[in-house]
């Protein structure tokens, strides 16, 4: 899809430099990781929902049935969930300003604008949302904060 969209080799080149950003910088190792702990807090939490007899007697239910368990715990959840899903994003959203500065780094700056406008060409998505709705809805920042990250790194250095 890149290839097809992106005809100067240099903005290739400039997209796989951030994704070796990502790499060099452990963002893949860091997720997966916080992907890890946190799955194992949701078994430690079902765990205590689950052998809790007084949360299911408190709903009505002498036995506790496991899928009602199960319930309880994703109902008692959500609110949690947000929260973590918020955080998760704006690590994300941070983790893609370090890959591009290290593309930039790299020398290609330039080439990566170019890039990013190609490709968010290409996939159509909103330009410049809301910074709160695309805090808690985007993994990645818009286009117009990325290249503005980019812009303010190229000021700095004059």
């Amino acid at each position: 899809m890149l290839r097809r969209k992106c005809k100067n080799d240099e903005e290739i080149v400039a997209v796989i430099a951030h994704e070796l950003g990502h790499w060099k910088l452990n963002h893949t190792m860091y997720s997966f990781i916080a992907m890890q702990i946190l799955t194992f807090l949701q078994f430690g939490g079902y765990t205590l929902v689950r052998n809790s007899t007084d949360l299911f007697r408190s709903f009505g239910f002498d036995t506790q049935p496991v899928l009602i368990g199960l319930i309880q715990f994703q109902h008692a959840i959500i609110p949690i969930q947000h929260l973590v899903s918020f955080g998760f994003n704006l690590v994300r959203r941070s983790f893609e300003f370090q890959a591009d500065a290290f593309a930039k780094k790299l020398g290609y700056g330039a080439a990566l604008r170019a890039g990013l406008v190609k490709l968010q060409e290409e996939n159509l998505s909103a330009m410049n949302a809301d910074p709160w709705y695309s805090a808690y809805h985007y993994s990645h920042p818009p286009l117009v904060e990325r290249l503005s990250a980019i812009d303010e790194s190229e000021k700095k250095e004059d």
